[in-house]
């Protein structure tokens, strides 16, 4: 059952949403943990995972960045081999599936902030046609792939994203959720089951948040949709970085 998450004036803050109704989403999202096993196996065989600032997991990404010193939007840089493997995943019609779910349960929860990301992705591609959507049916800028295979997040919060904006988080894997991968919201004091298959909308550059751990013998992956704060910013300059707007008066 999807619960809203709510502030103490009712407004809609994220969302638990679940699954769909639709009795092959096990067997769709069964098939992406698969998938994403295989791409962490290609990656980095039986290497250890590299610890980061969200945790010690192995991970891909792709998408459209902009921040940390780029001096315009630009499409995520991988390695020729990771890009193979990430090119592989967004064209995986289950990865699809689960895409378009997050991107429409955005607009279900928050349909005038699913236009504000439609729009400025949608400006984006037109002013700047190099540049890359992940799926066809989400306006999310970016996706991140965490490959695990036991991915337990650190507490975090992820600044870069917009601020007052939400991203999707679907876990996979194969685990007891009533045992562990528990979302903890720690500014809201929540603690929360999170079983394979469902998706949460959070406010990521706002809320700390991240997950217990599963058992030993368990794995655990999870796909996440988010867009930068900066893409914006950008468009909402007029395709320019704050400091030229600014110079311009």
């Amino acid at each position: 059952m999807p619960y809203a998450l709510l502030d103490k004036d009712e407004r809609v803050i994220g969302a638990l949403v679940g699954m769909p109704r639709d009795e092959a989403w096990g067997t769709v999202t069964s098939e992406v943990s698969s998938v994403l096993e295989a791409a962490r196996s290609t990656l980095y065989g039986n290497a250890a995972p590299t610890a980061h600032r969200r945790g010690c997991f192995s991970l891909v990404a792709s998408g459209i960045s902009y921040g940390g010193g780029q001096t315009e939007p630009c499409n995520r840089n991988n390695s020729p081999s990771h890009q193979r493997i990430v090119d592989s995943l967004l064209a995986h019609r289950a990865i699809q599936r689960i895409a378009g779910f997050s991107s429409a349960s955005l607009q279900a929860y928050a349909p005038k902030l699913y236009n504000y990301y439609s729009q400025t992705l949608n400006a984006l591609l037109q002013h700047h046609p190099s540049l890359r959507r992940n799926f066809a049916g989400s306006v999310f800028g970016s996706a991140t792939f965490n490959l695990g295979p036991q991915t337990a997040t650190d507490p975090h919060i992820d600044h870069l994203n917009l601020p007052a904006g939400l991203c999707a988080i679907t876990a996979l894997g194969r685990f007891d959720h009533r045992l562990g991968g528990h979302l903890i919201l720690w500014d809201l004091g929540l603690i929360i089951e999170f079983p394979p298959g469902a998706t949460v909308l959070i406010p990521s550059a706002l809320l700390c948040h991240s997950n217990t751990a599963v058992q030993p013998h368990e794995t655990r992956y999870s796909m996440t949709q988010y867009s930068a704060g900066g893409l914006f910013r950008w468009v909402e300059c007029g395709f320019q970085s704050q400091k030229a707007f600014d110079a311009a008066g």
